[in-house]
Formats: structure tokens, sequence, C-alpha cells
């Protein structure tokens, strides 16, 4: 079976929202979701300085203090409790030794109030101590409003089955959280679907909101400091009823996805108690995206392009290198860096734009592709008839730009001075791809104002008919890149941050309006 995600392993990896989806409509827009994306992982291989009196074991590529005396006995108490006792974060005080800790004594440190043993689908209350540090403080970095001034990343993984699933960490509610050289509490409540017994791996990122280099800051160094996470510290989810119906094992039973924006967790692919290619191909970490309430299936082109064909003929895509990769993937229907041993080459993963490519060039700004069963090609002549597609094809009109950053060049809004639609007529699908480059290479602030610029080009260009899909960027994970002479502002929190506020602005300018 052709794979239509190629080497772009990681399906629904980022958010991709769209709005009021038809149900209907759901083979094709999930086909569109799973070619779409593509997951740039970066394997830790550090080894941060060893905090004084503390073993450093590593779990997987994650660094982390364990300790089961001394000061985990000291700070607080475990113990397992019955599960009716479970409680929110918000209904659990907050110890006053916690905001007494200092980075010169003791470590960062994870807590669970109430570990111990949980019902399928229960919540979990987690929280993430970071002592004060009162030296090697920076103070030209500022994180951004609400957000947290320590970057944290931390998981609850599954020992039998693999499942990860994210903490999302925020500030407790107190007023001491607001200060850079407190002590800061993080908190979660986080909600646990598979049976398995989870144990917790993270680290710290970054002190001191070094993880939003806003303006000119430059990216600080990623150097992971550990954290204290006792071995002894976990949570079993059980159901003693047998009734779950998110055991994987009946994961085959559920229903296709009819939306593009659905929960899941990652899932070690050995783990998988069926045929692997009835799922989303693994990541670089042999993981597979597993939805919790549907379930997603791997699309031949063929068929992908007959769904194209009927339902969305027309299609406008805006995006950066991500998206010329997927143009290739569909032109060549797969064969583009379709070897295993090709798919870890620069080319494949980012670097591919000064290779000789036949159906189109990669160089263009403005393109348009014209596809069938067999595969893709450029439309080369200018006097061709751009506002009607040929029958039975499918036609995309892609044009390259570097997010709304100051990097493009010419502007990004420049094929707007004349109207795009009444060039490459008006499209089914448009799909606006940003954050990458926004996040790399400009303020928050200069992005906003860009954006709402784009708001009223996107009302003026795409009428209520024109369904809209956001494709927000990578969670570059574990560290700044640095692209010279460039340099850009990766951090996994801010990438997060940046897709949150373009998310929430698409859905209130256009969420009453557009599918």
């Amino acid at each position: 079976m052709a794979d239509l995600a190629g080497n772009d392993n990681a399906v629904l990896s980022r958010a991709i929202i769209m709005f009021r989806k038809p149900a209907r409509r759901w083979v094709l827009l999930a086909a569109v979701a799973t070619i779409i994306v593509v997951q740039l992982t970066v394997l830790l291989r550090t080894s941060p300085d060893k905090l004084a009196g503390y073993a450093e074991t590593v779990h997987r590529y994650k660094p982390a203090v364990h300790d089961d005396a001394g000061l985990w006995n000291k700070l607080h108490n475990q113990r397992l409790p019955h599960k009716s006792e479970q409680k929110k974060c918000s209904e659990i005080k907050i110890p006053k030794s916690y905001w007494a800790t200092t980075a010169a004594s003791t470590p960062a440190f994870v807590v669970i109030p109430d570990a111990g043993q949980i019902n399928v689908d229960d919540t979990v209350c987690i929280r993430v101590v970071v002592p004060a540090r009162k030296q090697r403080v920076h103070m030209a970095y500022t994180p951004f409003p609400n957000t947290p001034w320590d970057s944290v990343l931390l998981d609850l993984v599954g020992q039998r089955t693999g499942v990860s699933v994210p903490v999302r960490l925020q500030p407790a509610m107190d007023i001491r959280n607001t200060f850079r050289d407190e002590s800061h509490v993080y908190e979660a409540d986080v909600r646990l679907r598979d049976v398995d017994e989870y144990r917790i791996e993270g680290y710290v990122e970054f002190r001191d909101a070094l993880w939003n280099c806003d303006g000119e800051l430059a990216p600080a160094d990623y150097i992971p400091e550990p954290l204290h996470i006792p071995s002894t510290l976990r949570v079993d989810v059980v159901d003693p009823q047998k009734t779950s119906t998110y055991n994987l094992e009946r994961y085959m039973e559920l229903p296709l996805c009819t939306d593009l924006d659905v929960e899941g967790r990652w899932v070690s692919s050995d783990a998988l108690s069926f045929d692997t290619d009835l799922v989303p191909p693994p990541d670089d970490h042999g993981r597979v995206w597993i939805p919790y309430t549907c379930r997603l299936r791997r699309i031949e082109y063929g068929e992908f392009m007959q769904c194209l064909k009927q339902q969305y003929p027309l299609m406008h895509w805006y995006g950066d290198s991500n998206l010329r990769r997927v143009l290739k993937k569909l032109t060549t229907r797969g064969a583009w860096c379709g070897t295993s041993d090709e798919h870890q080459t620069r080319t494949c993963i980012c670097e591919d734009y000064k290779e000789e490519f036949t159906p189109f060039n990669a160089t263009y700004r403005e393109l348009v592709i014209d596809f069938d069963e067999s595969g893709g090609q450029m439309v080369s002549n200018k006097d061709a008839d751009f506002l009607h597609v040929p029958d039975n094809q499918t036609r995309i009109y892609y044009h390259k730009w570097e997010g709304l950053s100051s990097k493009n060049k010419p502007a990004w809004q420049t094929p707007f001075e004349e109207s795009v639609t009444s060039r490459f007529g008006v499209p089914s699908v448009a799909m606006i791809s940003l954050t990458n480059w926004d996040a790399a290479f400009d303020t928050r602030a200069h992005f906003a104002l860009e954006l709402e610029r784009l708001f009223g080009i996107v009302r003026q260009e795409y009428p209520p008919t024109t369904e809209l899909i956001i494709r927000t960027g990578q969670y570059f994970c574990c560290r700044s890149d640095y692209d010279p002479p460039d340099t850009r502002a990766y951090s996994r929190l801010r990438n997060a941050y940046f897709d949150q506020y373009v998310v929430a602005a698409f859905q209130e300018q256009f969420g009453h309006t557009h599918k």
C-alpha cells in the first residue's frame, strides 16, 4: 500500500484546525492532514552537570535525578490513596516548604500529591517545583503574559504499552509565581485513559524565561537540567470492570476519524496487537500516533487523488519548504525520498531547495500544479487557463513564503496586490501555514500586527464557501537552532505559544463564517 505520509511520520503531532468541518468530507480532509504533517524530532544525547549528592539517570533521552531519601522525605510525604480521594490540583494545598526551596540546596523536583491507583479516564495532579536561583539570573529575558518563567518538559510514560502522555504544566495560582527570583510551582491535571503503570520522564529545559528569545535576544544554549524524580513515584491506571473504550486491543473497532483536531497519544508500535500497516507510520522512535475515540488509516495515492478530484478540485496552499516537500511527495506518488535510507538525509528532512526536481521548479515562489492518478506536473504555459481546472484533474496553487516574517523577499503580501483569486480562481480549500519562520525570526508583537493584515486579505480573497485549514508549526524539540548568518529563535515552548495564538486568533476571526 502506498504511504501518503512518506517520511513525514508524526500524524497529528501538531494542531491542524478546521472550522465547522462537514462529516461527509472526512476521508479527504483526514488524508490532507496526514500528508502535510512533518515532524522534526531531535534525539538528545546530553549529559547535564550532575547536581551534588544526586545520581543522574537517563530515561530514554530525558535526564532525571533519582533519590528516595533525604530531600524527598523532607519536602513531602507520598501515600497511596483510595480512588475516591483523587482531587484536582486546585483542591490540593501547596506546602509552604515548596516556596522556601533554593537551587543551592535543592534540585527541581516532581510531586504527585495523590500518587497511587486511579480508574481509566480519571485525572491525577502532577506538580513540578523549580527552586529559586539567586545567582546567574538572566534579567533580559521575559516570558509572554501569563506564561511560565521556566520551560519544563514532562511526560507520563506507560511501562507496558509505551504510551506517552504529555503533562501540560501551567503556573499554579499564586502571586509568587509571577516573580523571577522566587521558587516556581507548576501543575497540571492529567487525564489517563490507558491501563498501565505510568512513570514520569522529563527535565527543565530553560530557566529565567530563556526559552523566549524575543526580538534581538540571542537563543540560549540548550543544557537540560535534571529533575528529581523518585523511582517509587508512579500512577497505576486500572479498569476493574473491563469496560474501557480506550483499550488499545479494541482500537480497530473504533469509527474512522471525522475531525482533524482530536486527542490522542503516542504508543510504541511494538505494543500494538494488530497490523501496524493499518495505522499511521511510526516516528523515528518507533512510536505511533493513536487517537482515543476514532482511528486513522493509510490511503493509497490513487484513492487520495480520486477524492481530491471529486471534492476539492482546486486548492490554494501557502507555506514554507515543508509544504514544498509535501508537493514533491504528491507529484511523484511517494517516490521522492521514498526509501528508508533517504528518510534521514538532509535533503529529505529540510534542505531540498538546491535539488533538481523534474515535476516543478522548486525555486519558484508561485507554482500551479495539476494532478491526476499518475502524479503531478507544473503548469508552465503562461497562456494556460489558470481560472479553470482541466477535466479529471486536481489543481494546487502554491505560494512559498517564510510565514509572515520580515525574511520574505518579496514581502509576503506581494501576491495579493493583484488578487490571487482573480488570477487563479476561488478554491474549495485554502491552507495557510504559519509559526515556523515567525517564531524563529520575529517578535510576537510584529507577528500579531502582520496576522491582522492577513485576516483582512483572507476576508477579501476567500468567501465562506472556502474552507480554511491552518497548518501550525512544528514543536521543535529540545534546542535552539543556529543557521548562520541568521540565528533562529527556536524553542519548544516559544513555538507552542505562537501556535496557540494562531489557532485562537483564526477561530475568533473566522470560526463563525468559514468551515
